[in-house]
């Protein structure tokens, strides 16, 4: 690009257009068109990569308005492809922003203390045969003979596998109740004093 970027943008005017007010018409409709060529195929910044396709056209406005014979659009597009084609071989690296924490791992382990310490609660809390049920139903069957273990499980309780499958489900919810109730009950306890 020149010294003066204001040259290059009124060389890339003349060459889209005889008069200004055409020229400049035509440059919204190309850049409006790449913007939407670049969203299609899933670009981040879709206008940042159109500007992209209109500075480096620009640089070589001079030399096109002389030799270039055709739809500018099309160029225009041929040069976005090649735009588009870098930018995902080199995406822009994302900038951390300045206020970033560190996570806070002591407290990431005291809510997984937390959480288990609340499964072993609610586990308790089941009928022996529920606790029975929730284990053959999800832990114990390998994954081949899943269906299999499952009839088998439902013909000994006198349930069909639909049954089986409803009240497993429906313990499995109470469980997950009882320890999302539990965890929010610690968190409320403990919460006053993460702050101090």
């Amino acid at each position: 690009m020149s010294d003066d970027p204001k040259s290059d943008f009124e060389r890339l005017l003349e060459w889209l257009g005889p008069g200004r007010d055409e020229a400049a018409q035509k440059y919204e409709h190309i850049r409006s068109s790449l913007i939407s060529y670049f969203r299609r195929r899933g670009a981040t910044d879709p206008a940042s990569l159109a500007d992209e396709v209109f500075v480096r056209i620009a640089r070589k406005a001079d030399g096109l308005s002389r030799t270039f014979v055709g739809e500018q659009t099309h160029y225009c597009l041929a040069v976005a492809r090649r735009v588009l084609a870098e930018s995902r071989r080199h995406p822009p690296t994302a900038e951390l922003p300045h206020d970033l924490r560190a996570p806070d791992l002591a407290a990431e382990a005291d809510a997984k203390e937390s959480l288990s310490q609340s499964l072993e609660q609610c586990w308790q809390k089941l009928k022996p045969e529920e606790r029975d049920i929730l284990e053959r139903y999800y832990l114990e069957t390998p994954p081949l003979r899943l269906s299999e273990s499952r009839e088998e499980l439902a013909r000994e309780l006198g349930l069909t596998v639909n049954a089986l499958r409803v009240m497993s489900h429906r313990i499995r919810a109470r469980l997950r109740r009882c320890i999302e109730r539990l965890a929010g009950e610690k968190t409320e306890m403990t919460a006053p004093f993460s702050h101090q």
